[in-house]
């Protein structure tokens, strides 16, 4: 079997092409934690209601479980619900997050910014959920102007739910 050296020349075409590939690489995984978190923030919007009575049934769960059988101290109740647990703290989390932009909203000077929170409480936070038309009708708006409205309060609650996450390499 013969060794043979490498150039000079080909050792740096193989680390520019290897450079190159890790560049690649972390630029794409930025960009898919980005479309991660805004993804995420649109489901948990989408599903507000059911995960709020959800976090209701978990804490009636763990009020009629004290002293009885579940309780018990070979019984790990940690473990049994921890998934609930989960959600009710990234819950809780939504909700700060959404009272934080809430107050965000109140303070902004643009229109489009001060109705922000308006438009996601009307498309995704009440029990008679509206349509982009319906909240177009009601702003006398184009639905175009709605959609951007509610991609941009979406991406701003990204950041307030996901930190750094959700914004880096923009």
């Amino acid at each position: 079997m013969e060794i043979r050296e490498l150039s000079d020349k080909q050792m740096k075409e193989i680390s520019t092409m290897v450079s190159s590939d890790v560049i690649s690489y972390f630029e794409n995984k930025d960009k898919i934690t980005k479309e991660k978190a805004l993804h995420n923030t649109k489901l948990l919007l989408r599903n507000y209601m059911q995960l709020k009575k959800h976090c209701t049934i978990v804490n009636e769960q763990l009020e009629e479980d004290k002293e009885t059988f579940w309780d018990h101290k070979f019984l790990d109740l940690d473990s049994l619900m921890q998934n609930k647990a989960k959600t009710v703290k990234i819950m809780k989390i939504v909700d700060k997050s959404l009272e934080h932009y809430k107050g965000d909203c109140m303070k902004a000077k643009g229109l489009n910014e001060s109705r922000r929170y308006d438009m996601i409480k009307m498309k995704y936070l009440e029990k008679i959920r509206l349509s982009d038309d319906d909240i177009a009708d009601r702003y006398d708006i184009d639905r175009s102007t709605v959609i951007r409205n509610i991609k941009a309060a979406c991406e701003e609650l990204s950041i307030l739910m996901y930190g750094i996450e959700a914004f880096i390499n923009e």
